[in-house]
């Protein structure tokens, strides 16, 4: 009940943005804007969008070893179906898919799958914050807030880091001992200076491309942004889909993508172009490689995949 009320709330606030963006938004410039999009930078953004993936599924493999030995391969397929069934399901779903396909095709425990799952994203929320710390001088003129923005979630990211190495390295604390225990032994990578260094700089290396990726549509609209302006829009574009919300962060994405550019000055036309088409680019065709490559499971067709995720849910 409690995270059903969290993401109805978070759906309510999504609204009420959209609603007050699409208020003073000219829609005609909106239209023309997509519309005379160049195709090519459009294409270019959305092919190194599987860089990315590609990274994910490097950063995965080094957490997973040297325990479980899982192609990367494989890691950017069950990525990508991931993914596509987020885009359909609430809550990001998807989720649960990918610690089933590891289970079940690879013999990964569900205690080890969710610990590099929470490690990654926890690592990918640190790096992403290195990334963008310098924003508020390198924005002399932006609003406190969003320095204030991205010191409590660095405070936050980097508490969390702290307190995970220190669990781990706790000697009592055993695979062999309770799901928890499990659990936390599963970050075995927070134990390996080497390993953690190498998982942190291909994370960083996702978010250039994610970075890369941004500017690219911003050029086929029509913006010219500065490196600062690209990466207070990163990081206001994914502060806004932290929260579970909508499927596939619809809504909640252009809204942070919204609240950057008017920070910086830009119209709301090009900067809406911008967020529908990185949006766009990030979900159909993603969504359809996972459907080639596991419709029945995407769609949730698989008795036996709603059976046990169902369980890994409950438990």
């Amino acid at each position: 009940m409690r995270s059903a009320l969290i993401r109805a709330a978070a759906i309510i606030i999504v609204i009420a943005c959209l609603v007050v963006f699409a208020r003073q938004l000219h829609w005609a410039e909106l239209g023309h804007d997509l519309a005379h999009a160049r195709i090519g930078l459009l294409v270019l953004a959305g092919a190194i969008n599987y860089f990315m993936l590609l990274g994910k599924a490097v950063a995965w493999r080094i957490m997973f070893a040297p325990r479980h030995e899982v192609p990367t391969s494989r890691l950017v397929r069950y990525t990508i179906v991931a993914f596509a069934a987020s885009v359909l399901a609430p809550a990001r779903a998807g989720e649960l898919l990918r610690v089933w396909l590891l289970k079940r095709r690879d013999g990964v425990p569900t205690a080890d799958v969710a610990a590099v799952a929470i490690a990654e994203k926890l690592l990918d929320g640190v790096t992403m914050l290195i990334l963008v710390a310098p924003l508020p001088w390198l924005l002399p003129g932006l609003d406190r807030w969003v320095a204030t923005s991205i010191e409590i979630c660095a405070a936050l990211a980097l508490g969390a880091l702290v307190v995970l190495s220190i669990l781990v390295r706790r000697r009592a604390i055993t695979e062999h001992g309770s799901w928890l225990g499990r659990f936390v032994a599963g970050m075995h990578v927070l134990r390996s200076p080497s390993r953690l260094a190498a998982v942190m700089l291909v994370l960083m290396g996702v978010w250039v491309v994610d970075f890369a990726m941004i500017w690219l549509v911003a050029t086929a609209v029509g913006l010219s942004l500065t490196v600062p302006q690209g990466l207070l829009i990163l990081f206001t574009l994914n502060l806004a889909i932290t929260a579970p919300s909508t499927p596939a962060g619809v809504g909640a994405l252009e809204v942070g993508v919204l609240v950057a550019t008017r920070l910086l000055g830009i119209a709301d036309e090009p900067a809406g172009a911008l967020a529908l088409l990185y949006h766009g680019l990030q979900i159909f065709p993603l969504l359809a490689v996972g459907l080639a490559l596991e419709w029945r499971l995407v769609l949730g067709k698989d008795a036996t995949y709603e059976l046990e995720t169902a369980k890994v849910a409950a438990s």
